[in-house]
């Protein structure tokens, strides 16, 4: 039963906000405009501001509910679950390799961001003027992201190394590590553009200079 529940948390990971509404709302393939990606950053850019919010808040919700589920429960129909962390961890990889996507989805950020606020609010929501702040001042929202996730990998890996369980424990710098390097790999093509100046800018306090 509790690796049905993995099963459970990757398909709810896999399911892709941003396409649907895309195809919903706007008759639009987002995996044909903008990036090609199928994340919260591209669902801005293309389908605007009141959609890219519903899929922003739905990405980091669908990560964090089985976690917040089963922190609270660790026991479902008498069989004692995993820790909740791995079900997160399943749904950030359904939401980066969705099999109804051909395993072309978003980078996880957002998704990482919901597993992290519920299981370590302090953490994700301590980090996000750090996220915030480096989007603004380099304007790009893939190092905002990737230098948001190996900050947080520092910073639990320290609360871990001083302050240990049952506060922060090894399954959450496990599982921060795994998220990391999914970002890392999904941004890869990010750093190519940036470095070949083709990478769009984002302006997050004001508009972009004409």
């Amino acid at each position: 039963m509790e690796y049905l529940f993995i099963v459970l948390a990757y398909i709810i990971g896999a399911i892709p906000f941003s396409y649907l509404f895309g195809k919903k709302f706007k008759n639009t393939d987002l995996r044909k405009h903008g990036s090609g990606n199928l994340g919260t950053t591209n669902a801005f850019r293309v389908l605007g501001k009141t959609i890219g919010v519903l899929v922003l808040f739905l990405d980091i919700i669908k990560s964090g509910l089985l976690v917040l589920i089963i922190r609270h429960n660790p026991t479902i129909f008498g069989i004692e679950m995993l820790h909740p962390l791995y079900y997160g961890l399943a749904s950030v990889v359904g939401h980066i390799f969705p099999v109804w996507m051909r395993f072309k989805g978003g980078k996880g950020v957002a998704s990482s961001f919901g597993l992290l606020v519920v299981y370590a609010p302090y953490v994700g929501l301590g980090l996000l003027p750090f996220f915030i702040l480096t989007a603004h001042f380099t304007k790009y929202i893939s190092i905002a992201s990737t230098a948001t996730a190996l900050m947080t990998l520092i910073v639990v890996t320290i609360l871990n190394l001083t302050i240990g369980p049952p506060y922060y424990d090894l399954p959450l710098v496990t599982v921060t590590t795994i998220v990391t390097l999914l970002i890392f790999y999904r941004h890869k093509e990010n750093f190519i553009k940036i470095i070949n100046g083709n990478e769009n800018k984002s302006y997050l306090f004001k508009k972009k200079n004409k």
